[in-house]
């Protein structure tokens, strides 16, 4: 590389030069040397080296600095012989080879410069020709509570908007299946380009609520009401499960409105770790009777008036004396 002349001339412009100015010379000399365009490949490095450093403000500024002490930096900007001795590393200096399979490519390997735009017939064709993989389509499909936890099947037909052709596909919806789930099926979205593999078809679940049982991922979740009587008194109550079969719940006397009990592995099938089964989480909510009887009025009262307890004396310690 000659190490007599500054980027400005490599490039061909005056030490003013603008932004723009610097660009429209790079692209210009840059169709001009590039070696898949039967270029001067030495040539291409020094353009695209000057071009790396003016292009960039900070390195730029650097570089002009440098000029100002009568050097011409040149190809010794980088290195360790340069007249001023000053250690400068640009995104060049590396393996041209990974530099050059870049730009042929269309990636633009400096500073973000798109070379498709220069080598329409090169390396702009090239990228064009490249294997391209298909882009994902997307659908969704409504399940039921019950289908959710015991899994289903469905039969989806779908469209492929390239070709406008149907194709139908049968959906395994797993036990345990969640709202918003994915579902994702390789190789069946849109095709791919000059060869490339096909996208996938992605598939949201939509899980209706039960009237019954709430999701909390592979949890479950209900309320259980009780009798005043019941909480009072205890009770063993049957409990359904989200599978369909019953478990036996023993309610202790006194139990309070709210109060939760955990059964393990009762809930849905954990769809993240095969086997497993989430937990049932079951609240208690004591019901009051809304009308009674004469003969029941008769007995609370009595059960009333003989109660002494004070059921407010953690309450009633903040009231005002």
């Amino acid at each position: 590389m000659a190490t007599n002349k500054s980027y400005y001339d490599i490039l061909g412009v005056k030490r003013d030069a603008s932004d723009d100015d610097i660009k429209k010379a790079f692209r210009k000399l840059a169709a001009k040397y590039h070696p898949d365009a039967g270029g001067d490949e030495q040539k291409f490095k020094e353009v695209s080296e000057a071009y790396t450093t003016l292009s960039d403000p900070k390195k730029r500024r650097e570089y002009d600095q440098m000029l100002m002490f009568g050097g011409i930096p040149g190809a010794d900007f980088g290195g360790s012989g340069g007249r001023g001795r000053y250690t400068y590393t640009t995104n060049v200096g590396g393996d041209w080879s990974d530099i050059f399979n870049s730009v042929r490519g269309g990636d633009g390997g400096f500073g973000g410069f798109d070379f498709s735009s220069i080598f329409g017939g090169a390396g702009g064709a090239r990228a064009a020709n490249r294997p391209t993989k298909g882009s994902d389509l997307t659908m969704s499909v409504d399940v039921s509570a019950e289908e959710a936890f015991r899994g289903a099947t469905r039969k989806a037909t779908y469209r492929v908007p390239s070709t406008g052709e149907e194709q139908t596909l049968t959906i395994k919806i797993p036990a345990g299946a969640v709202d918003g789930g994915k579902l994702r099926y390789r190789g069946r979205g849109e095709y791919g380009t000059n060869g490339g593999d096909r996208g996938d078809l992605v598939i949201t679940t939509h899980v209706a609520e039960h009237p019954v049982f709430k999701r909390d991922g592979a949890d479950v979740r209900m309320e259980l009401p009780l009798s005043i009587f019941e909480a009072t008194l205890g009770a063993t109550v049957d409990v359904p499960t989200p599978d369909g079969t019953e478990v036996r719940l023993k309610v202790p006397a006194g139990t309070q409105d709210g109060k939760t009990f955990r059964f393990r592995d009762l809930g849905a099938p954990n769809v993240k770790r095969k086997g497993s089964r989430g937990a049932l989480f079951v609240t208690v909510r004591v019901k009051v009777p809304t009308m009674l009887s004469k003969k029941e009025r008769d007995a609370l009262s009595a059960l009333r008036d003989a109660d002494t307890r004070d059921y407010r004396e953690e309450v009633m310690r903040y009231a005002t004396k």
